[in-house]
């Protein structure tokens, strides 16, 4: 291959160039102003943060990230941990997995870039313990972009993802109105035409109040644009069935009812003679106009006695007294997966959050379980938690360090229902902005239970920069004794190294009117002095680390 059609980088100061092919695929080529070859890449520097692994099942609890060789990547890959979220811009977080044995790896990608939608999105701040009500608001990620730059961001990430796809992967790529139509263009031009399998349209809210007399209709609706890796692999590919559930009185004005219950009609197709007998002989033919099934045994065929077309029934299910249930196939129009607005419980106050329910069709529809799954638009961790939850591997990113506190808190509960954990990882040492709070803790060991930590909570006091952005009078009076408020979770190393914090155990109220228990009995801990490390991270995204030698 020609140099100028790969991103081969130049080895400066002894880096390890990493070698992708830059070369479209497609004949569709969409210009934009600025537009260039994506630019060579050089693998960053990579550091373990932590790892949230209370049951001891990661296959390396010990990870040493520099163990990796050239010469040696498919070792380390089988060593590496198989679910892992990474702190730091994508373009760079991608460079590093085509140079640490990923590439042709991942089964499915699935991305929710920014839709270039020119809004600045904040994520919701509530205290615990309360009604919920929303006390001020975080910045969290900008969705502003001048020129053409979001054109080319978007491309220069798209061949990156099109090298760690399997040969039998796909893309799925989420957008809205705003880039759907150059987006599907980008991907025609970086995986090729003929690689391109559907457009998913996806009812994401039901329009109300105003938005039903928008002028020219209302948005509601998303677009997921799918391509495959090659589709002549093939891709893989798992039929999706939907289940629809209907009341009696629903039933009865969708359906036709006979003494077997609720049905609807299909035409017979390609049946044979003998399989329409066959279907006549279990009551599965239908005869319009009030009519009866005839069997014509000379001229070999299944007619209706006052005419028009017979049907093959298919019944519904009863599943309770006056429920009635159909199966049907799934089409490129996804109405049945709710947005969040219909399902608040899912709701973590982050922007442009997605449901479960879509990615959990998605997945299932393209994945097996074991397969690797890749968002590096993690945001609120959707992906990566549907990923987990079926059996899925999974690598997740964000240059937001408040999309990786969601996606971790998230990720925690998950582990602590199901297991294994995953590993949190900082690319070319991101930055993370915050302010410092205050915390008072006790710690000590047990005086009864051998090996046992035993940690309480006294106080905790968040920045005042921090509070400074709440208007007045939002958050009452504060006390000593109502710290709680301002915490959202609590993690704790009982053996701090000072360098990877290794989580043994989480904190993590799971509704806003919840709190932190604040005390705690960890065993485990060896006969000898450890250091032992107490997080707070609070509602704000501000976090506090207290270590003591006990």
């Amino acid at each position: 291959m020609d140099e100028e059609q790969t991103g081969q980088a130049t080895d400066n100061a002894g880096a390890t160039p990493v070698p992708y092919d830059t070369a479209p695929r497609g004949r569709s080529m969409l210009l934009w102003q600025g537009k260039q070859p994506p630019p060579p890449l050089v693998a960053p520097a990579v550091r373990l943060l932590e790892m949230f692994d209370p049951r001891s099942e990661l296959p390396l609890a010990q990870l040493n990230i520099e163990r990796r060789t050239p010469q040696a990547p498919d070792s380390f890959l089988e060593q590496a941990v198989p679910n892992c979220l990474y702190h730091g811009d994508n373009r760079a977080a991608l460079a590093y997995l085509l140079a640490n044995g990923w590439r042709g790896r991942v089964r499915m990608v699935y991305i929710d870039p920014p839709f270039g939608s020119g809004v600045d999105y904040v994520r919701k701040v509530r205290l615990h313990g309360g009604d919920g009500r929303v006390i001020g608001q975080n910045a969290e990620y900008h969705d502003t972009w001048v020129g053409d730059s979001y054109l080319q961001f978007m491309y220069e990430r798209l061949f990156l993802l099109r090298e760690l796809l399997a040969e039998d992967g796909s893309i799925w790529l989420h957008c809205d109105y705003r880039q759907a139509h150059r987006l599907r263009l980008l991907l025609e031009e970086v995986f090729g035409e003929e690689n391109y399998l559907n457009t998913i349209s996806w009812r994401s809210q039901v329009a109300r109040g105003a938005k039903v007399n928008a002028f020219y209709f209302p948005f509601s609706t998303h677009s997921i644009e799918i391509f495959a890796k090659n589709r002549q692999a093939p891709t893989l590919w798992h039929a999706q069935k939907k289940r629809l559930t209907f009341s009696r009185s629903e039933a009865a004005a969708r359906f036709m009812e006979d003494e077997r219950g609720f049905f609807r009609t299909s035409d017979p197709g390609t049946y044979s003679f003998a399989r329409l007998k066959q279907l006549h002989e279990r009551g599965r033919l239908y005869a319009p106009y009030g009519g009866e099934i005839v069997i014509d045994e000379a001229a070999q065929r299944v007619v209706a006695s006052n005419g028009g077309n017979i049907g093959v029934k298919y019944y519904l299910t009863r599943v309770r007294r006056d429920r009635y249930a159909v199966e049907r196939g799934v089409d490129n129009l996804w109405d049945d997966v709710p947005g969040l607005g219909t399902t608040p419980g899912e709701d973590l106050g982050y922007p442009t959050q997605k449901t479960e329910a879509l990615l959990a069709r998605a997945i299932a529809a393209s994945t097996a379980p074991g397969d690797m799954v890749l968002d590096c638009f993690a945001g609120s961790g959707t992906t990566a938690a549907v990923a987990h939850k079926m059996g899925r591997h999974w690598i997740g990113c964000d240059i937001s360090y408040g999309a990786i506190q969601t996606t971790r808190r998230r990720l925690q509960r998950v582990v602590q229902d199901v297991g294994p954990g995953f590993a949190i990882y900082r690319v070319d040492e991101a930055a993370t902005s915050m302010h410092s709070p205050r915390a008072e803790v006790a710690l000590r060991r047990s005086d009864e239970v051998a090996g046992q930590i035993e940690i309480e909570v006294l106080d905790y006091r968040p920045a005042a920069e921090s509070r400074a952005a709440i208007a007045p009078g939002e958050t009452g009076q504060t006390s000593r004794g109502d710290w709680q408020r301002w915490v959202e979770s609590i993690d704790v190393d009982t053996a701090y190294d000072g360098q990877v914090f290794r989580g043994l155990y989480a904190d993590l109220p799971r509704r806003w009117r919840n709190r932190v228990e604040g005390v705690y009995a960890i065993g485990g801990a060896p006969d000898e002095a450890v250091t032992v490390a107490v997080r707070i991270t609070d509602i704000f995204g501000d976090e506090c680390l207290v270590t003591r030698q006990v």
